[in-house]
């Protein structure tokens, strides 16, 4: 599951943000909060400019959005070639 969470553009609360994701990790069995840079992964860039771009304060994707998973192919394809091509 992908999890992304943004401050809702009505200017809502941040302690009722925190709150929220508190919940959301609450109900989770196990997470884990990683930083990774945009250049080093492009999904997680896309994720963060799907959250900026949305009205919504919290969605929960059951499925990756289809720009998600074109972008894990397409990282997963160059991964692939370059262990069988070393430079």
């Amino acid at each position: 599951n992908v999890i992304y969470t943004s401050e809702s553009k009505s200017g809502g609360s941040k302690n009722a943000l925190i709150r929220r994701i508190q919940q959301v990790l609450a109900s989770e069995e196990s997470w884990s909060l990683t930083y990774v840079p945009r250049e080093t992964n492009r999904a997680a860039d896309a994720l963060a400019k799907m959250a900026l771009l949305s009205g919504d304060s919290l969605r929960i994707f059951e499925v990756s959005p289809i720009r998600i998973k074109e972008i894990l192919q397409e990282d997963n394809f160059v991964d692939n070639f370059l262990m069988n091509h070393p430079m």
